[in-house]
């Protein structure tokens, strides 16, 4: 069996909907009949509460039950001693996994210096992955710390999501520059998967402006044609932390359908990407 797309959903912006999208991402993957994998890289761990991750109740254990313990110096595989199942219950719980993030992981900086030290999630995933689908590796917000370095070196694909405003679209040409700037010395066989655009508010003249400069930062067919709109059920599901289904409106409805159609071109980009075929 193959290895899964590992894909790092990555922005040098705080603020586009990064952890709100890999969380989309992840229950599409879900109701597709897909196991998936989800990295927090994030010390936020945003995402790791989004997707009510089933965490060990004693609030002093939970580092050491978190991906800041496995990156510290992991042994082959050792990020499946602390993966944990989405809450939602029903297939999200049964096909949803989380290895959690935690404040710790900002310590992990002072490590940067130690040989080989980009390569520690790589190594922890090594035999974890072959039952998965798909791999998500939701990253901070920078582009040249060393959460990013570990990200990246373990992943295939990097897919920026972007508010269409000019300091997002420009946050974004900056991680297509560093993916092709640096990866020949941190992950030679790193690609650029493309480009969403998500908050989008059609009625501003100025969305539609820098929406369609996204499709021109690496041609057309890098850009996402969906484009993800602002609309409250994203924001209400990731407070509540809770799946875009659990809204059962026409809003929460079309929701559903628009990030499944997101989740199959994603699926079919990777698959053209690394020359693989895209399984049903």
């Amino acid at each position: 069996m193959s290895a899964p797309p590992h894909i790092a959903l990555t922005n040098h912006k705080g603020g586009q909907g990064r952890s709100e999208l890999t969380k989309a991402l992840a229950c599409a993957a879900a109701e597709a009949g897909h196991r998936v994998l989800v990295i927090d890289m994030d010390a936020q761990a945003n995402l790791t509460r989004r997707l009510q991750a089933q965490l060990v109740p004693d609030l002093e254990q939970r580092a050491a039950h978190s991906l800041a313990s496995v990156l510290l110096r992991p042994a082959r595989g050792e990020i499946e001693r602390v993966l944990v199942p989405c809450g939602y219950g029903g297939i999200y719980t049964e096909r949803i996994t989380i290895a959690p993030g935690h404040l710790e992981l900002e310590l992990l900086a002072r490590t940067a210096a130690e040989p080989s030290s980009e390569k520690r999630l790589l190594r922890s995933l090594i035999g974890v992955v072959d039952g998965y689908d798909l791999v998500l590796i939701d990253c901070p917000p920078n582009l040249l710390g060393h959460l990013i370095d570990i990200a990246w070196t373990a992943s295939d694909l990097v897919l920026v999501p972007t508010e269409p405003e000019y300091d997002g679209v420009e946050a974004a040409r900056r991680v297509r520059e560093r993916i092709y700037l640096d990866r020949d010395l941190l992950n030679p066989d790193l690609e650029l998967l493309g480009f969403i655009v998500n908050r989008y508010r059609q009625s501003l003249g100025v969305h539609q402006k820098r929406a369609a400069e996204v499709a021109t930062i690496a041609g057309p067919e890098a850009a996402c044609p969906i484009r993800v709109p602002e609309l409250s059920v994203f924001k209400t599901s990731s407070e509540n932390a809770q799946p875009l289904t659990a809204d059962t409106s026409t809003q929460g409805r079309n929701a559903v359908d628009l990030i499944g159609q997101v989740y199959q071109w994603t699926r079919n980009r990777a698959a053209a990407l690394m020359n693989t075929e895209v399984n049903a």
